[in-house]
């Protein structure tokens, strides 16, 4: 059981546990569909990356990427140890400075953003990245005064899936590299008050995606250069993105931090620029953290073997969506020496609801019975955060175990939840 952590996830007795909890017990006491967080595994790898950067001689601005996991009591778990945020909605910025943040700790990245949201994000005076001309010379009609940088496309992207890369040719997001010395001369002329340079590349990297990661790096160090000689100052930061993956699979290995940390600092060592370093690391922090629990009600052979459970797509989208895999634990019978290989289907009127990677792909289980509780591992990023109410279904509640503690951070929504802004 490659997944076994000391502390965080443990096999004991035949039965899982999370942060020294029954996962089956945390699952008859709050119900489920359940998200449960281990929030000593998320200071741990805030920490580590700290930790990683500090061996390596910096200490960067560590923005956690919010859209990962925006509850409120995750961030400021991340806020009372020092983590600045990202933020990518109007909502967010105001999560966020309900949960503790300060403006001068939250930076706004928005592409295709509207003009009446960029006032409205202007006005509580958090710094904005800019995405496009159009968006610099709107802020610019606004009156816009607050602190800003500029998000460029490096021209090359990695990622998990096609759809977590976030550069390159065909990508919505940032000024083109052909024209980003324009950009710069453009807001200078119009008195913006940039002070910073961002690219973000992708999402979900692995350790080979570390040597394109880090070519990009010595692409914006080289755009920082330029755009300091075009602003005539220097720049407070230079923001290198998210990315660092996590390992979903016994077949993956750890993501490389060490290494990921150092070619940073060299490069910008080497530079000779004194901007800060900035980073903005969100499934790494989040994603090993927490399980989705839910019931299985149903064991049965159709034209395959099926496990049918109380949790669907709504709940975690992340299999349907991007083919992506998640390691299952029979939370009663961990070690169970009966296995099969199952269809884990979900509960929603659809036929790509399924929380194996595709339906075609069984997994091998534990024979359960019914009545038995599923853990889907690793589903602290983009779990809830992505979660909807497909077929009305509720969004699930969320626990969050803490130094040996168990207490409810959301509650399970209910039909009068949904209804609430239907005339």
């Amino acid at each position: 059981m490659w997944w076994i952590l000391k502390g965080h996830l443990e096999a004991k007795g035949n039965q899982l546990y999370i942060g020294g909890f029954s996962a089956a017990a945390l699952a008859k006491q709050y119900g489920t569909p359940l998200f449960v967080y281990n929030g000593n595994r998320i200071l741990d790898n805030f920490n580590r990356i700290k930790d990683a950067f500090a061996a390596a001689g910096a200490a960067p601005r560590i923005h956690f990427a919010m859209k990962a996991c925006p509850h409120l009591e995750v961030l400021r778990l991340l806020q009372r140890e020092g983590a600045l945020i990202d933020a990518v909605s109007p909502n967010e910025v105001r999560i966020a400075l309900r949960a503790g943040f300060s403006k001068e700790k939250i930076l706004f990245t928005g592409t295709s953003i509207s003009s009446s949201e960029l006032s409205e994000i202007a006005e509580p005076g958090v710094a904005i990245n800019i995405d496009s001309f159009s968006q610099m010379r709107r802020l610019h009609a606004l009156g816009f005064r607050g602190k800003c940088s500029i998000r460029w496309n490096p021209g090359m992207g990695a990622g998990g899936h096609s759809h977590t890369i976030t550069a390159g040719k065909f990508i919505k997001f940032g000024v083109p590299e052909q024209k980003v010395e324009q950009a710069f001369e453009e807001a200078k002329n119009l008195g913006l008050n940039v002070v910073g340079l961002h690219q973000h590349i992708g999402s979900g990297w692995t350790g080979k995606d570390v040597d394109v990661f880090l070519e990009t790096v010595g692409k914006t160090i080289a755009v920082a250069k330029k755009a300091e000689e075009i602003l005539g100052g220097k720049l407070q930061f230079v923001d290198f993105g998210g990315g660092p993956g996590i390992r979903y699979r016994k077949d993956q290995a750890e993501f490389p931090l060490q290494r990921y940390a150092k070619g940073i600092v060299e490069k910008m060592r080497a530079s000779g620029l004194k901007a800060e370093i900035a980073i903005e690391p969100g499934r790494y922090i989040v994603g090993d953290s927490a399980m989705l629990l839910c019931e299985i009600n149903t064991v049965e052979e159709k034209n395959i073997p099926i496990i049918g459970v109380n949790a669907g797509f709504n709940d975690l989208i992340r299999p349907a969506f991007y083919g992506s895999y998640h390691e299952m634990v029979v939370c009663e019978n961990v070690n169970g020496l009966r296995t099969g290989d199952f269809m884990v289907a979900g509960d929603l009127c659809e036929s790509g609801d399924v929380l194996n990677e595709n339906r075609e792909t069984l997994r091998e289980l534990p024979v359960p019975e019914e009545g038995n509780t599923l853990a889907i591992l690793n589903a602290g990023a983009y779990g809830f955060s992505m979660a909807s109410n497909y077929n009305s279904r509720c969004l699930p509640a969320c626990v969050m175990v803490l130094n040996g503690k168990t207490r409810l951070i959301r509650e399970r929504q209910s039909l009068e939840d949904i209804l609430r802004n239907e005339k």
